[in-house]
Formats: structure tokens, C-alpha cells, sequence
């Protein structure tokens, strides 16, 4: 994927957003007449890549958490199963788990299948990798579409439950540890 030519910005107040049209009225909607206020009101925080006539993809985040006692599990074995998998403490009876959430992410339909949605994940996860460096980040979650699913499943996310399989739109995690595990390994074999 060629990147050259392409900038990443910060949608403020004053950002002017070039033409984009992903296929879809909701996200186009959200880029062009909500991204501002939600950045003004502390909501999410919109990023644009664009070359010199039109926006690529763009992308929100914000702060989560994932609370797990919101979801119904099959079972209490099924939600002990589910903790042990986010944490080595399930006993210390952590409900609350730190996230980023990805709110919203579209790329222009002239690109689709291009990889730019993967580079996004991967800049997220990066994100919020460093972010552990100040301030405890655990997951990346998303409300993915129902047209996005397998793509969310290719870059290593799960489904949170089978509650809301069927649905216009699904939660999804994916748990940062192992990724930091790996990281640390290969740092320690440097």
C-alpha cells in the first residue's frame, strides 16, 4: 500500500473535510456533520487521512471500558471462563476492564479492499499500546457491522457474547496482553 502523499490529521473545529463517500450514509453522515461536536464535546476524537483532493478513511476513538456483567453468559462457568481468559486474577472479581473503543472507521469505497482498514487497526493498537506506557488500556472494542465482522475477526478480535448474534451490529474485543507478551519477548531476546 502506497502511503505517500497521504497525511493523518486530528479533525478539530477548523478542519476542512474533503470529499468522502464510503457507501454508507451513517458513516458518511458521522464525518461529515458529527465528528466536529463530538470532538468539541470531549466524545470521540475523529482522524482523517487524506490526500490532496479527497479524504481517504477516517477513523474515531474514545474511551471505553467493558463491563462484563452487562452481558449474559450461558453460565457462571461460561463468564469464569470468559474472565480467566482477560485476566490471570478472575478471583479478585474484576468487572471493569480498560478499553479504547473504535467508534467509527470508513474507508472511501474507490479503495476499499485495499488494506487501509487493517493499517487503521494496526495504528489503534499501536495507539494504544503506547498508551500503556501512562495509563492502563486492556482492549480495543468496536460495535462492528454486520458487514464487517470477518474483517474485525481476521485482525484478532473476538465476539464478546452470542447475545447479539443475528444483529445489526456486534461487540467485539481484542485483548491487547498478548500482543504486549509478544512484544516482550522480543524485546527480551534482542
Amino acid at each position: 500500500m502506497n502511503l505517500e502523499g497521504l497525511s493523518l490529521i486530528k479533525v478539530s473545529d477548523d478542519t476542512l473535510i474533503k470529499p468522502f463517500d464510503c457507501g454508507d450514509e451513517d458513516l458518511n453522515d458521522f464525518l461529515f456533520n458529527k465528528a466536529k461536536n463530538y470532538h468539541k464535546e470531549l466524545l470521540a476524537t475523529t482522524f482523517v487521512i487524506e490526500d490532496t483532493a479527497n479524504t481517504v478513511a477516517y477513523y474515531s476513538i474514545f474511551n471505553d471500558s467493558l463491563r462484563v456483567e452487562e452481558f449474559d453468559f450461558a453460565s457462571k462457568s461460561a463468564f469464569k471462563r470468559f474472565l480467566q481468559q482477560l485476566t490471570s486474577h478472575p478471583k479478585r472479581h474484576l468487572r471493569y476492564f480498560p478499553a479504547i473503543k473504535t467508534g467509527r472507521l470508513a474507508v472511501n469505497q474507490n479503495i476499499k479492499k485495499s488494506g487501509f482498514g487493517k493499517m487503521i487497526i494496526n495504528h489503534i493498537i499501536d495507539f494504544a499500546l503506547n498508551l500503556n506506557e501512562e495509563c492502563a488500556c486492556k482492549l480495543i472494542t468496536v460495535d462492528a457491522y454486520e458487514q464487517s465482522l470477518s474483517f474485525y475477526a481476521k485482525m484478532g478480535f473476538s465476539y464478546l457474547s452470542e447475545n447479539d448474534k443475528g444483529k445489526n451490529t456486534r461487540q467485539m474485543y481484542l485483548d491487547l496482553m498478548p500482543l504486549i507478551n509478544t512484544m516482550s519477548s522480543i524485546q527480551e531476546d534482542n
